[in-house]
């Protein structure tokens, strides 16, 4: 008896010492926790769940961990009745299959049977090793440190999670999508006993590569599931029977340009990453994986085909234009949330640069910038829809715009002008208002690429001279169907930015029933006639250079920006905003709103009607027979009186001009005469159109002789001026000099019908020397003056 005590007590003492050797190891040499967990892929999805585009792991890897919850039944069974049949039984360590391993490599002389436990898989898995007796005495220590620190439904968690599947595959959350697009809870037993077998080998057993040896392996797990009762003999036989994967799912591509925005700026800290695990709203047709790091985003996947397959269709007829590329954006009115974004219509074709993301690059927007200096002039109140802006050639230093057709209409109305997307208006409009004030309204309004100094880009701005991004520039367009309440556009679920004011509602809501108006020359061919055409408030523009088309417009649901274009910059020929980047614009808002869903209606809008001169369009004076309405914004709106209609006195027999002293004892009456603005006049005159006569003052009347216009003394009517080869051309000018009357004001010279300076009292201009022949007028602020003709050789 004392013999068995002292075997018990000798026993014990070396069970303790083996536990305090173990533990001692274990604090001296912890398991790498770490290594059970590594990076998983990055999955983007979509505003209801669904997967738009998988971004790998850090280490290159498919992998999307799954919980413990997510693990089928079906899936655990043929695990361990494939590996392990006595895992809930061992420490950790199976010392009867190590015997069956050992005995039957040394009959062998080679390895030919592992003998390893999942947990002994899970140790080798997370720390790796050549595989020698020393690693296997390690992988033995690992695996009892795991079932110390961690329970059997854990252990099994860890080995679903870094189980081998072939190639990059890893875990069965990207086993189960890859080769059956699906989560793990919906494996049938066939699929579940083929993920259970590739661990074993998962090159050797990979099924799209090598069927028939993946098959045996299948059919291997199947029968030991049946000799276990883990699954009836008939249902065993039948899964045994189904067909494997002929190839693997390919991860989505709906919207890739997005996705990657999308995963920038999670990964800048704009939004953490969430964790998902599929859920009923998750699409059928392509479920998001079990367990992934998701990054959820704004996109309907159903309004991002439809903007891609419009843009397919219109690009086939484009790319025979030379337009190769085209980029759409979709914005939600009321929450700026990011719909669509098509940033190329195919991102795999490398022959077009698919991959640069077209929505997004800086481009010149063209006219699409107007309807903000027009809201913006509004706003101050300088003009309405119906006042009368000047449309004649303009030059500002170097700088001379002209309209896209070449004509001129002298007056135009500002409804007009903006419809007709008239340039010299919007020019001389941008130096009425001011370029740094709109230059910081559109920086303010999000469109960033616009970041060099305001002189940089000068009066240039208004028709194109900077450059912006699609989704910028449609975000702004959001802000004015918004009645000018502006914030930036969202594009991940969660991340909202609080509104800001940028314009007035009044002036947003001219500017969008301006841009809503059908009798336009802007409209895509054919578009006119074609029914269910949308109420859409839109614009377009066409880039310097011939580069680049654009069309935005909105809804009261939807934004909708096109681009149209090459990536690469190449100009094409004719391109225009209204025929090439129109009718995809259309195509776009006729899928998503069939049968209209009209303009926003803003409430409580400050606006009213007022009679006024139909000439000047200021407040009617009693010489004011004609007249109209227009629409003002009450208290903000500046009108003054008429200066058109004018009252003079002339003598009654000479018709004559008179004034002051002149009066008295002659016979006078009052005529009534119309004074348009200097430049307008001069433009008529020069055209050769007919302008409004003025009485001639009496050359008897001093007083009236007084009011007489300016005479150019320099340069000399019919003068000859040569230019000299090799001199600078500082020197090759002619100063300009005329007399004028006190009240003559400011003086402003034309060459040619084109305005090229303008002169105070008193200063001096000199004139650049162009060959040719030329004729030369002055006027001054009243509309009287004068012109000269020279030549240069």
């Amino acid at each position: 008896m004392k013999r068995l005590y002292r075997a018990l007590a000798w026993a014990l003492a070396a069970a303790c010492s083996l536990s305090f050797v173990f533990l001692a190891l274990d604090w001296l040499f912890p398991f790498p926790v770490e290594r059970l967990a590594p990076p998983a892929s990055t999955v983007v999805t979509g505003s209801r769940g669904e997967p738009i585009r998988f971004f790998l792991a850090r280490d290159q890897s498919w992998r999307f961990p799954v919980a413990l919850d997510d693990i089928p039944a079906v899936y655990l069974d043929a695990l361990l009745c494939a590996e392990d049949r006595r895992f809930f039984r061992h420490p950790g360590v199976d010392p009867a299959a190590l015997a069956k391993a050992l005995a039957a490599n040394v009959l062998a002389g080679r390895v030919v049977r592992g003998g390893s436990t999942i947990t002994m898989q899970v140790a080798r898995l997370a720390e790796p090793k050549p595989r020698t007796y020393a690693a296997k005495i390690i992988e033995c220590f690992r695996a009892f440190q795991l079932e110390l620190h961690f329970s059997k439904p854990e252990i099994l968690r860890c080995y679903a999670n870094l189980a081998p599947f072939g190639g990059n595959i890893t875990g069965l959350g990207a086993a189960s999508w890859f080769y059956f697009g699906k989560s793990p809870d919906k494996l049938s037993l066939s699929e579940a006993a083929l993920l259970a077998a590739i661990p074993r080998s998962p090159n050797r057993f990979q099924p799209v590569r090598h069927p028939h040896e993946a098959r045996k392996a299948r059919t291997l797990v199947l029968a030991a599931m049946a000799a276990t009762g883990a699954a009836a003999p008939e249902r065993a036989a039948e899964a045994a029977a189904q067909p494997l994967p002929g190839a693997l799912k390919r991860p989505p591509l709906i919207a890739p340009h997005l996705a990657q925005m999308a995963v920038a700026q999670a990964r800048a800290g704009a939004a953490p990453p969430a964790r998902t695990h599929g859920g009923s709203d998750t699409l059928p047709a392509l479920q998001t994986p079990a367990g992934a790091s998701a990054i959820r985003t704004t996109l309907d996947s159903r309004i991002q085909e439809i903007s891609r397959q419009a843009a397919r269709s219109r690009l086939v007829e484009l790319r025979a234009q030379g337009v190769g590329n085209a980029a759409v954006v979709v914005l939600d009115v009321k929450t700026r949330d990011v719909l669509a974004l098509v940033g190329s219509d195919d991102f795999l074709d490398e022959s077009r640069r698919g991959k640069v993301n077209a929505a997004t690059a800086q481009r010149s927007p063209g006219s699409a910038l107007k309807p903000f200096l027009y809201a913006l002039a509004f706003q101050d109140g300088d003009i309405s829809p119906q006042s009368l802006l000047l449309d004649i050639p303009i030059t500002a230093g170097n700088y001379d715009p002209r309209n896209y057709d070449g004509n001129y209409r002298g007056r135009v109305e500002a409804q007009d002008a903006l419809i007709n997307s008239y340039n010299t208006p919007a020019v001389r409009l941008l130096a009425q208002a001011g370029p740094e004030r709109f230059h910081k309204l559109l920086l303010d309004g999000g469109l960033a690429g616009l970041s060099r100094p305001t002189a940089h880009y000068g009066l240039a701005l208004i028709l194109g001279g900077g450059e912006v991004s699609l989704l910028d520039l449609t975000n702004l367009y959001a802000t004015l169907a918004r009645g000018g309440m502006h914030a930036p556009a969202s594009f991940l679920t969660g991340v909202r930015h609080p509104e800001k004011r940028l314009l007035s509602p009044e002036a947003c809501s001219l500017s969008a029933s301006i841009l809503s108006r059908l009798e336009r020359p802007d409209l895509p061919g054919g578009a006119e006639r074609a029914s269910g055409l949308p109420t859409v408030a839109w614009k377009t523009g066409t880039s310097f250079g011939h580069r680049d088309a654009f069309a935005v417009g909105f809804s009261s649901r939807f934004v909708v920006g096109v681009w149209t274009g090459n990536v690469d910059g190449r100009p094409v020929k004719g391109i225009s905003g209204m025929r090439q980047a129109a009718p995809l614009f259309f195509d776009i808002f006729r899928a998503l709103e069939p049968d209209g869903s009209g303009l926003p209606r803003p409430e409580g809008l400050n606006l009213a009607e007022v009679e006024v001169c139909a000439l000047s369009r200021q407040l009617p004076g009693p010489d004011c027979r004609e007249r109209v309405a227009m629409t003002v914004i009450p208290g903000v709106t500046k009108l003054t009186p008429c200066l058109v209609h004018q009252r003079v006195l002339v003598d009654a027999a000479t018709g004559l001009r008179v004034a002051g002293s002149c009066l008295d004892g002659r016979d006078v009456r009052q005529e009534v005469v119309t004074q348009y603005p200097a430049e307008l006049t001069t433009w008529w005159r020069a055209g050769g159109m007919p302008v409004p006569a003025i009485p001639e003052p009496s050359p008897d009347c001093p007083e009236a002789l007084a009011g007489q216009g300016p005479r150019i003394t320099s340069p000399k009517a019919q003068a000859v001026y040569r230019l000299r080869p090799g001199s600078p051309e500082a020197f090759q000018r002619v100063g300009l000099a005329a007399q004028a009357g006190t009240d003559a004001g400011e003086l402003h010279w034309f060459q040619d019908g084109i305005l090229v300076r303008e002169q105070g009292q008193g200063e001096g201009l000199f004139l650049e020397l162009e060959r040719g022949e030329h004729r030369l007028m002055v006027v001054d602020s009243r509309g009287r003056s004068d012109s000269v003709r020279f030549s240069v050789e």
